[in-house]
């Protein structure tokens, strides 16, 4: 190589490096949130109910907020989310067998700051990308919900 092409070749590298250093190569997962979280129950007078409260939120189809992506569809096999990771989330029983990535952590009771599944709809997850995907945000209440759902000892009631 002459020198010519030697001093292109090394300002192509340095201009390749300037760009990568410039670019985020970490999902977007927000800020550290390490002692924000709280595990204890937000409202004790409530009881969360899985079957009143929390399951209507994962089975709402959209554009209301909720996951479809993790449900296996009737007839037709598991949803390719749910293919994907292993995560089912269209019973009590399947969701705290949790997936690949999860495992029996989606849902530990009574500490939903250790809980993947809390972690997940909040606004800032440890991995990934927040749930659902490509869904408007669990609302604030949502959120609460499931919260305090798994701070009551995740129940299925």
């Amino acid at each position: 190589m002459s020198r010519r092409g030697l001093v292109h070749a090394w300002l192509a590298a340095g201009a390749l490096a300037a760009a990568l250093t410039a670019c985020a190569l970490e999902p977007e997962v927000g800020p550290l949130l390490a002692g924000a979280c709280d595990n204890a129950d937000t409202n004790p007078g409530r009881t969360v109910s899985f079957a009143r409260d929390i399951r209507p939120i994962i089975a709402a189809v959209p554009p209301a907020s909720g996951c479809n992506c993790h449900l296996a569809q009737t007839g037709s096999g598991p949803g390719p989310a749910t293919v994907i990771t292993g995560l089912d989330l269209g019973s009590y029983q399947s969701l705290v067998l949790g997936g690949h990535n999860s495992g029996a952590n989606i849902v530990v009771p009574s500490q939903p700051c250790a809980s993947i599944l809390f972690q997940k709809v909040g606004a800032a997850p440890p991995f990934g990308s927040r749930m659902p995907l490509a869904l408007p945000p669990l609302s604030a209440a949502q959120v609460q919900l499931i919260h305090d759902w798994i701070a009551e000892g995740a129940q299925d009631n």
